[in-house]
């Protein structure tokens, strides 16, 4: 008798634990794509994120699939059209490909550097179950990033949430949608006027931020994440040659990083040719561009996730 209630309180537990998965669900894929409403800054809504993947972990009913967070500036923050658009598509993706399914999680904003960055890797739980496969942190690379030093940012510190999961508050993610792009004309003056004003302060902070990267990457596979280095959306139509000095100089110090810790350095900014109205200025996508661009990041994910195990239903590991 007491074997049987011991396991219908495990069977309780399970249903229990499948309603709150359900409820992570919908909140993920749901909220997200209600209209834009300004609502919460770009730091604020990261540690909501944080927040909320924090207390899946701590509960045990992670998504049967692999958490994507994806770090960068405003430039990576305008280039998915959102975390439920996003994590629709890799479903699909991942379905037709026969491999686990990923999540996807935007934790970029306006000016955030590679040392927020660390921070916001050091708030995300480590991967502890053993049937959870590995999640993928992609470290979003590109010269807006390189101008200044890494400092840090001091972590938001938010109330636990009152019922069974904390809520997403309204966030902008795209702050130019309903703009008109800059013209050729002016798109061109900012490339020579990126290199009069910003190219000093590239050199004077390069080796710290790549410095950082590195430790940024150690810091995630201590946490049992897969770091990938990626290329942020650059319009290279209007570009050309004009940001060669420093873009040479990142992709050069990225390569030597990924090599040196094996991992991946995706590049297909160039390769996706998207045209210059996509962008209003030299590198935040409008949403023509943004779609094209989740959607490209999505197969190169897709390209990363390990295949389903067969039979038991079960994801293998990365």
């Amino acid at each position: 008798m007491k074997g049987q209630f011991t396991q219908v309180r495990r069977t309780g537990a399970a249903r229990a634990a499948l309603v709150l998965a359900a409820a992570a669900l919908s909140l993920l894929i749901l909220l997200p794509t209600a209209p834009a409403v300004a609502g919460v800054d770009d730091w604020r809504h990261t540690w909501e994120v944080v927040q909320l993947v924090e207390v899946l972990q701590e509960r045990a009913i992670p998504p049967n699939g692999a958490m994507v967070y994806y770090l960068g500036d405003s430039i990576a923050r305008e280039s998915t059209v959102n975390d439920g658009s996003w994590t629709d598509m890799l479903g699909r993706k991942t379905a037709r490909a026969g491999k686990v399914r990923a999540f996807g999680y935007t934790v970029a904003g306006h000016n955030q550097t590679f040392g927020m960055d660390s921070k916001i890797v050091e708030g995300l739980p480590a991967t502890r179950l053993p049937e959870q496969p590995r999640g993928i942190l992609l470290i979003g690379v590109g010269i807006s990033r390189f101008i200044g030093p890494p400092t840090p940012q001091a972590p938001i510190s938010l109330d636990p949430p009152p019922g069974d999961l904390p809520e997403l508050s309204p966030w902008e993610q795209h702050h130019y949608d309903g703009r008109a792009p800059l013209s050729s004309t002016r798109k061109r003056e900012l490339v020579q006027r990126w290199m009069d004003r910003r190219w000093a302060g590239f050199r004077a902070n390069k080796a710290a931020n790549l410095d950082a990267i590195g430790r940024l990457i150690v810091a995630a596979k201590a946490k049992g994440l897969r770091p990938v280095l990626m290329d942020l959306p650059l319009n290279v139509a209007v570009v050309g040659g004009g940001l060669d000095k420093p873009r040479t100089q990142i992709r050069e110090g990225c390569a030597a990083l990924a090599r040196r810790h094996g991992i991946k350095y995706v590049q297909f900014t160039r390769a996706i040719g998207l045209p210059s109205s996509d962008y209003w200025d030299l590198h935040h996508l409008l949403r023509p561009g943004y779609r094209r661009w989740q959607a490209r990041l999505s197969d190169e994910l897709v390209k990363m996730l390990p295949a389903k195990a067969a039979g038991s239903g079960s994801p293998d590991r990365l």
